[in-house]
């Protein structure tokens, strides 16, 4: 997924600065399309650059050329952009068919990411997921649409595979510079019922011992929270990239019953942001959340 992670974020990065440089001459996409056909004769269409600015598709090279022109850019900066534009189009070689708002493209950055913020109000987290547990999840998993797992994405085909590939992306929480990763669970994860007690109780005692890991921070909603503001949608997550210059700080994902995308607007961004601040309010503390977890595999054992 390596080859596929910087690519994208090379896209991301060049859209994040074509909208930047529209938005700072205050211009319209419709504006800026009616521009580019006064000037250039180009057949650029609003759609094309939509999409671009949100990583959509990848760009013409020539397109962000004529681009950096009408906005007056400096011969340096047009020609980062220009370089960023073939660099991204690497997707195209590697002929992934990558969907920029879906699950392979979540799991690509997810490398490239310091820190990731999840929100979970029904299931373990992948990064946190035993085996026994994920292969139970991906039994349950009959209402996928066919698009969810995209062909050439290099996610498996198969269930089993998947299983393996995220246990293998928990390896980012391991190693010299492990991956930060602070998770905010309803109550209600930790308290469901599996067919399987065996399963929770494995889970539930994986979590524990992982909650002593530096990198990790994990928050239970309390059910006597009652219902909550920011909790409208199951699961999602906001991934916060190396602050170096030119990057995008950050992007969310998330995901429907139709599948998954990436929230690439720093304003949209900025909510849930907001809203992971509320949540993490809201929730007890790390300590008291261990209590939480600890209580559940009690009762855990407890099951017949």
């Amino acid at each position: 997924m390596a080859d596929v992670a910087r690519p994208m974020l090379r896209r991301l990065e060049l859209g994040n600065a074509l909208r930047r440089l529209r938005d700072e001459r205050g211009m319209t996409i419709a504006e800026v399309t009616e521009a580019m056909r006064v000037r250039f004769g180009s057949s650029f269409s609003p759609t094309k650059l939509s999409r671009m600015e949100t990583a959509r598709r990848g760009a013409v090279p020539r397109d962000v050329h004529d681009l950096c022109v009408l906005y007056d850019v400096d011969p340096g900066e047009r020609e980062r952009l220009i370089e960023l534009a073939k660099s991204a189009r690497k997707l195209d070689d590697l002929q992934v068919g990558l969907n920029p708002g879906g699950y392979g493209a979540f799991i690509a950055l997810e490398q490239l990411a310091v820190r990731v913020r999840t929100y979970s109000c029904m299931v373990l987290p992948g990064l946190h997921q035993t085996v026994e547990y994920s292969t139970m999840i991906e039994k349950l998993d009959v209402v996928a649409p066919p698009g969810f797992y995209r062909p050439g994405e290099g996610i498996p085909e198969r269930s089993h595979d998947r299983v393996i590939l995220r246990s293998q992306r928990q390896q980012l929480l391991t190693g010299e510079q492990p991956l930060l990763h602070h998770a905010i669970l309803d109550e209600n994860v930790i308290l469901r019922r599996t067919a399987d007690p065996g399963v929770m109780r494995g889970q539930l005692a994986t979590l524990l011992e992982r909650l002593s890991w530096p990198n990790i921070r994990l928050q239970i909603i309390p059910l006597e929270a009652g219902i909550y503001p920011a909790s409208e949608t199951a699961t999602w997550h906001l991934l916060d990239f190396p602050d170096e210059p030119n990057q995008p700080a950050r992007t969310g994902y998330m995901e429907s019953i139709f599948g998954g995308r990436l929230i690439e607007r720093e304003s949209e961004v900025a909510r849930l942001a907001e809203a992971f601040g509320i949540l993490e309010d809201t929730a007890l503390s790390p300590e008291l959340s261990r209590q939480r977890i600890e209580q559940a595999l009690a009762r855990v054992r407890d099951w017949a």
